[in-house]
């Protein structure tokens, strides 16, 4: 091969634009990792483990830094301005394209401002209800909403929260009519099913999996594609009478926008090296996460495309108004 040939190929992979020193060495200083939530929810707990693993396994410190704010936009904003040059990252999530997130009425733009790398995991949504409802399964509580229209109310962490999304999938998709009641945080909403005051939510398996094992809410189904290990005597929203239903909350990593290809890609091969490792694995399915991850990051780019579609689609269907 010749010098000029060699040149070319590497144009081609993005592997000439960077500096000859980065080519070698990246990365020379800490990773920032922007989590746009606040420290002690899912997105910090996989954020900050993954962090620990990488570190372990390459030397390398990846500095978690949480940033939320203005529904995920202050973190969001932070790191699509920053350099791309692989040294600032952002733990984005699946609640980030729905459309109340995007067309002109964000800072940043969810989709065309990141470089995708990878998804981290993901959280099914568990569908739980106050233990004085009378219903225990998903098709009586299709039919218990259908002879009481209106009145079944449903609490959520905000308008256009995923907690919101799945809820009003749910009603779409069973033709009964439930009431949203959204609410700062899907905490806030627990407090409430439990004293009587909405009847239903969905949320996170870490939020309501210690709720449901104290026994101050009743389950009703997950709304993965599959069953969790966390709790694998649970049907799915699918298997209880909704074919198709599925809200899979996830997590991923994203660098700013023309982040060199030649970094997203080392970046890649770091982080679903952890993923693969069985000690993440164990500890992904402990706390009731999927531990997958995406095989390229085109294949990422795909996922946050459909996650955007998909929620887009549902809100023109059911004339959801999400403001």
């Amino acid at each position: 091969m010749t010098r000029r040939q060699m040149l070319g190929l590497m144009t081609a992979s993005g592997i000439a634009a960077l500096p000859l020193r980065s080519r070698a060495a990246y990365p020379e200083r800490p990773v920032t990792v922007v989590v746009p939530y606040s420290a002690g929810g899912p997105a910090s707990l996989l954020a900050r483990y993954i962090a620990a693993e990488v570190q372990q396994s390459t030397g390398k410190p990846l500095v978690v830094e949480n940033k939320p704010g203005a529904g995920l936009n202050v973190g969001a904003q932070a790191v699509a301005n920053s350099a791309p040059d692989g040294y600032t990252l952002l733990i984005n999530a699946s609640s980030m394209y729905v459309p109340t997130h995007f067309g002109g009425r964000t800072p940043q733009d969810n989709l065309r401002d990141f470089a995708p790398i990878t998804i981290v995991g993901s959280f099914p949504l568990l569908l739980v209800c106050n233990s004085d409802l009378p219903v225990k399964n998903v098709p009586e509580l299709i039919a218990y909403a259908k002879s009481h229209p209106g009145q079944v109310a449903y609490g959520s962490s905000g308008n256009g929260s995923l907690t919101h999304m799945g809820g009003a999938m749910f009603a779409h998709m069973a033709g009964v009519d439930m009431l949203h009641v959204p609410y700062r945080g899907i905490s806030e909403a627990m407090v409430d099913i439990s004293a009587g005051r909405v009847q239903l939510a969905f949320g996170g398996i870490p939020t309501t999996l210690p709720l449901v094992k104290n026994g101050k809410l009743r389950p009703l189904a997950l709304t993965s594609a599959q069953r969790s290990a966390a709790a694998p005597e649970l049907p799915t929203v699918a298997e209880g009478g909704l074919p198709g239903y599925e809200v899979n909350p996830w997590y991923g990593a994203v660098a700013p926008a023309k982040t060199p290809p030649a970094i997203v890609d080392q970046i890649h091969a770091q982080l679903a090296g952890v993923m693969q490792s069985p000690r993440v694995q164990a500890q992904w399915k402990e706390w009731g996460a999927d531990p997958s991850y995406s095989k390229t990051p085109a294949d990422f780019r795909a996922l946050m495309q459909r996650e955007a579609d998909k929620w887009a689609a549902l809100v023109a269907a059911a004339g959801i108004k999400l403001e």
